[in-house]
């Protein structure tokens, strides 16, 4: 009967298209039904009207949230796309800028100055920077003095001519007035040689490192 149908489809059995073997009750299959129980009915005792409109009712109510799903999502395919196409044109338009991103390389040129930035958590404290060549060991060591909480900047310029020129890592270590470590977040700038297409999107390419398109802090030019 009408009551059994209707009991399936406000259970989630509906699904909005033909049944398959196994599978939900269709709309149309649903329409079927319900006429031939119109037809079928007892003419001396014919159901309640009320009761028919009823589950009229509640067979549209779920048939329209069965295509505002279908909506959403076309809608949510339709913004991956769209989100997909705008990180694509942004990528390609940051081939030869410099961009900052989290990391603790720095290049040492031959001549001119060389500032790096960092984020001091913490209360703050005093230290210094240590800057190591690409086989990790120790070019130099640069006092510091005391660096609030916050993103700060710091000079290595006096290593200009005191290294050879080249990259080189380096890292901030600093302790408050109690005598605790400091925690220190590094950031690089490096400039941006390629983009390469992945199923996560697009990555930077920076020699032969890779950088995910959201880990860019800031576009320097």
């Amino acid at each position: 009967m009408i009551e059994s149908v209707t009991s399936q489809a406000s259970t989630g059995l509906f699904s909005g298209g033909p049944v398959q073997p196994g599978g939900n009750l269709g709309k149309d299959e649903f329409l079927q039904l319900l006429v031939s129980q119109l037809r079928n009915q007892d003419p001396l005792n014919p159901s309640d009207p009320q009761e028919f409109a009823a589950q009229l009712a509640q067979f549209t109510s779920i048939e329209q949230l069965v295509n505002i799903g279908q909506q959403l999502e076309s809608m949510a395919a339709g913004n991956e796309a769209l989100i997909a196409t705008i990180n694509s044109s942004s990528a390609i338009d940051l081939i030869g800028k410099k961009v900052m991103v989290m990391g603790d390389t720095v290049e040492i040129p031959a001549s001119g100055e060389v500032k790096v930035t960092v984020g001091v958590g913490g209360k703050g404290g005093t230290g210094e920077v240590v800057v190591r060549d690409e086989f990790g060991v120790e070019s130099g060591r640069i006092p510091l003095q005391p660096l609030t909480p916050g993103i700060q900047q710091i000079d290595l310029t006096a290593l200009v001519g005191h290294s050879p020129p080249g990259k080189y890592t380096y890292s901030v270590e600093l302790t408050d007035a109690d005598g605790a470590s400091v925690p220190v977040t590094t950031f690089s700038v490096v400039t941006v040689e390629g983009v390469r297409y992945t199923p996560n999107g697009p990555v930077l390419t920076v020699g032969p490192d890779t950088i995910p398109l959201g880990d860019v802090l800031e576009i320097i030019g």
